[in-house]
């Protein structure tokens, strides 16, 4: 990192001519620390190579962004953005002939922003897993496997307004809570938010750190958009429930799912795992930070469970690696309000009976039409290989 410039200091007047007797000060400079990154240079490169592959793939018209993270300790294995800079360039702009300086700063800065700390999103159906895990907690449901325990009819109205499933048009019916999530029901789970309430719902937001920023040592990071306690009526209450309509960052729904592969234990994000003294050579080693148990072991565990049925039979197969016992959550959502462009995303955590990894792809208005998670079953596939 950067250190400090030296510099002599002595007095002169206008002429250059030294003043007083005392001559000059030579100071000398000061290098800087060393820092020991949590990347994984290997794994940072097959996420920054998989990335390019998944935009062009599913022609995502704002790019995209992936994180991995170890939720033992939170060390940052990678970080990727598309489209993405040459370092050693990064003024440099393609086809720039035509354009004025103030296109170019719009495109650089559009460039070398980080959108997996400093932009927000809604998160869609991923969200789910808070819900999930809000209502396990609480004991609202009595188990994952209780067949029978919600019924999907296509809909369900709320304060006057009916919300539609997504599959409205052919409901699903009986369901488990584990079935609801594979089948990522949106009536089942807003019924669970309305049990569980405004007042208590906020509660869990804040234990799995969405009211605040992660604090991870990077500068840049945003944070969150959600109505205030206050305003939030049945209604917004609803959409909370299944992940729509406010926004959060990559960063903090990879530490949420982190928490929940670390058994319930919050468990903060970092990117700095040692400091050494360029001059001393004196190394400080920066101890993993956790927080309160957000959620008790067991429900973690049912939680795991569960996402492991939605990639081995839900709506998250893509994600499927032969070998490996993974779990996920597929969403998809509009960024913005009727601006006609979606967001989908795929959140995992590998393997489920010894969490190593959890991954957060985000896709920005992929228009094309190839398979959305299908990025993030190749970046698994070759991660867990190493």
């Amino acid at each position: 990192m950067k250190g400090k410039n030296g510099y002599i200091d002595r007095a002169q007047n206008a002429k250059g001519e030294d003043i007083g007797t005392d001559g000059e000060e030579h100071i000398d400079p000061i290098s800087g620390d060393n820092l020991t990154l949590t990347i994984d240079m290997n794994i940072q490169s097959i996420v920054e190579k998989y990335i390019e592959e998944a935009c062009i793939d599913n022609k995502c018209t704002d790019g995209a962004s992936i994180i991995l993270m170890n939720p033992q300790n939170g060390d940052i294995l990678a970080m990727a953005n598309y489209p993405d800079y040459d370092l050693n360039e990064p003024y440099k702009i393609e086809n720039s002939e035509d354009l004025n300086q103030s296109e170019k700063t719009k495109i650089l800065q559009a460039k070398w922003r980080n959108k997996a700390i400093s932009d927000t999103y809604e998160p869609g159906s991923c969200f789910k897993l808070v819900t999930a895990s809000s209502a396990l907690e609480e004991g609202i449901v009595s188990g994952p496997d209780n067949q029978g325990e919600f019924c999907c009819s296509g809909g369900i109205e709320i304060a006057g307004v009916r919300i539609k499933c997504w599959r409205y048009y052919r409901p699903h019916g009986s369901e488990s809570l584990r079935q609801a999530l594979m089948n990522s029901c949106n009536p089942v789970f807003i019924g669970l938010g309305q049990k569980i309430g405004v007042s208590k719902y906020y509660e869990y937001l804040e234990k799995f750190g969405f009211l605040r920023k992660t604090g991870i040592d990077i500068y840049g990071e945003a944070g969150s958009i959600f109505l205030k306690e206050e305003k939030v009526g049945p209604v917004e209450l609803a959409t909370i429930s299944f992940g729509q309509r406010f926004e959060v960052t990559p960063i903090q729904m990879i530490t949420m799912v982190s928490t929940i592969a670390n058994k319930g234990k919050y468990v903060y994000p970092r990117l700095v795992k040692k400091i050494t003294d360029s001059e001393t050579k004196k190394e400080t080693e920066i101890e993993p930070k956790f927080g309160e148990q957000v959620i008790s072991e067991k429900t973690a565990e049912t939680v795991l469970s569960m996402m492991n049925s939605v990639v081995s039979e839900g709506t998250g197969k893509n994600a499927k690696v032969e070998g490996y016992s993974i779990g996920g959550k597929t969403g998809t959502s509009e960024d913005g309000v009727n601006t006609g462009k979606y967001v989908t995303s795929f959140i995992g955590v590998a393997t489920i009976e010894d969490p190593k990894v959890a991954i957060l792809v985000t896709l920005y208005n992929p228009t094309g039409e190839g398979g959305h998670q299908g990025g993030a079953w190749i970046i698994l596939e070759q991660i867990l290989k190493y």
